[in-house]
């Protein structure tokens, strides 16, 4: 367990009570408390939480232990409600679409069932920091307490660490490290698919973190 947390350390951060990040690092220590991780990816129609919305989303809960085991795992489409303040573009990524989204799940279902799904554990994700903003929004905007750990992890620093003196991983986003570490993915730009391609990644580099003072391995 100790060397678990110590791999995980690199990328904790601390939370606000209502979700938001706060610029501080949490420490080891700050898992104990939690059992559970709940590693998460959404997909949006723009970089703004306070304009834009959660048109797909994803996670996979797994026990916080050694090998993170995966437990049960969700994803769905989120019915938009201001499709007009959306970007093009954004909507070209996530593949949008009046019909591919007519069986979407409106906000209040879809994140009812995503609470359940991960509460009380540590949200986790690759480059976390738009996705937790916009996590925090949304429950703001129902005006639900925010149901998961008070600590999140992001599972990019943990791949700089281990990865950036191998030279095989020139690039930190998603893809290309889940490519370099031999990852199959479901698909991309699909909320379950990239959450289930950065639980991967991580149970891979658990794999690849040393154990004792030995040189990161790749």
């Amino acid at each position: 367990m100790n060397h678990l947390l110590g791999t995980l350390a690199a990328g904790l951060r601390r939370l606000e009570p209502d979700g938001r990040l706060t610029p501080e690092p949490a420490a080891a220590e700050d898992l104990q408390e939690w059992t559970s991780l709940f590693v998460v990816d959404l997909e949006m129609s723009g970089p703004n939480a306070q304009m834009h919305e959660i048109l797909d989303v994803g996670g996979v809960r797994a026990v916080l232990s050694r090998g993170i085991p995966e437990e049960e795992a969700w994803g769905a489409r989120v019915k938009p409600r201001h499709i007009g303040n959306a970007v093009p573009g954004a909507l070209k990524v996530v593949g949008y679409s009046a019909k591919n989204w007519k069986s979407a799940l409106e906000l209040e279902e879809a994140f009812e069932r995503f609470a359940l799904l991960g509460r009380d554990s540590v949200v986790a994700g690759w480059g976390i920091g738009q996705d937790m903003t916009f996590l925090a929004e949304t429950f703001r905007r129902l005006q639900q307490p925010w149901p998961f750990a008070t600590v999140a992890l992001d599972v990019q620093p943990i791949a700089r660490q281990l990865l950036r003196n191998g030279g095989q991983v020139d690039r930190f986003n998603l893809g290309h490290v889940a490519d370099r570490l031999g990852i199959g993915r479901m698909g991309e730009h699909g909320a379950l698919a990239d959450a289930y391609a950065t639980y991967d990644v991580l149970v891979k580099l658990l794999e690849l973190a040393p154990r004792g003072p030995a040189s990161p391995v790749l």
